[in-house]
């Protein structure tokens, strides 16, 4: 849960717990497991999920293939965060989603790592140029991460030919919590520069996705199959379609650890009731009539216990 909330404060991690708690009492389980956590984590972070929104088959297909190409870049650059799972089930604004989670908390990034990042980012719209020869719309918000991403790359963080050079001045009202204006205390011909270095970044970015993909293509296809079939695929399923495409996946599979309750130590009243069944004598309780107004567990009549 912790790897799948990184600055989540408390109140948001109650938020996680209280979700989760609602979702396995919709679904009549006495434990709260794992899935459970996933599924309110997802819901807080991406909103509901929509598996009563309509796509048409051709829109599902562009999805499966749209979001299989970002799972296939993450798996085959050195350095990423391991894959969680890749899903084409909407929520939100999003018709799918591909999610990362990192093995450790990230408080630095090398440039490696980040021009990775632009790679994966460039999934989708990449899949797409190489399954349909053809792009969409679906890759804007993608679109935007990456620029912003390789504008600082550029302006802020010294990762380009200019050099260690702090490029863009950007005035903030703390209280607010976001940008006011944005100034170039820069020559135009400096300005023409960064953004000659932010598109060469992107630019490359797709290229790789794009060669990493033509590549892989059977896996691609595979990944988006199943997607099409399962809806949803964890990281080590996307694994196992890769090998058997004849691909080699590059970052680590972290499998789910279902909780797994322990039996309480033996009391008193266990020895009795093993003594009680080996002598074939009835247990406490046994025959008698179940009580007619339960009130610790959910039911039809008694809403307010869930």
């Amino acid at each position: 849960v912790s790897r799948g909330t990184p600055g989540f404060v408390g109140a948001d991690l109650a938020n996680v717990v209280n979700e989760a708690a609602l979702l396995a009492a919709r679904k009549g389980q006495d434990k709260v497991m794992m899935a459970d956590f996933d599924e309110a984590k997802d819901k807080i972070m991406m909103g509901t999920a929509r598996k009563s929104f309509v796509m048409s088959e051709k829109e599902k297909e562009l999805t499966a293939y749209h979001e299989a190409g970002h799972a296939i870049i993450a798996k085959s650059v050195p350095g990423a965060d391991p894959l969680h799972k890749v899903t084409i089930i909407p929520r939100g604004m999003a018709l799918g989603m591909t999610q990362q989670l990192p093995l450790e908390d990230r408080h630095t990034a090398s440039r490696g790592y980040l021009v990775d990042r632009l790679a994966i980012l460039m999934g989708g719209r990449a899949a797409e140029k190489v399954m349909f020869n053809d792009v969409t719309n679906g890759a804007g918000q993608d679109i935007k991460v990456a620029s912003d991403i390789a504008r600082r790359m550029v302006a802020q963080w010294g990762m380009s030919i200019l050099g260690p050079i702090h490029m863009d001045h950007t005035e903030e009202m703390v209280f607010l919590g976001r940008e006011l204006s944005t100034q170039r205390p820069v020559s135009e011909e400096t300005a023409r520069k960064v953004d000659q270095e932010v598109s060469k970044l992107v630019m490359a970015a797709h290229d790789k996705a794009i060669e990493i993909l033509t590549k892989n293509r059977a896996a691609l296809v595979a990944v988006a199959r199943a997607l099409l079939d399962r809806e949803t695929l964890d990281g080590c399923e996307v694994d196992k379609l890769m090998e058997a495409a004849g691909s080699t996946p590059l970052t680590p599979c972290i499998p789910f650890k279902p909780h797994v309750t322990q039996k309480p130590p033996a009391g008193p009243n266990d020895h009795a009731e093993a003594s009680a069944k080996a002598d074939g004598q009835p247990l406490p309780g046994e025959g008698e009539s179940p009580n007619p107004n339960p009130t610790s567990a959910a039911s039809p009549e008694n809403p307010a216990a869930e």
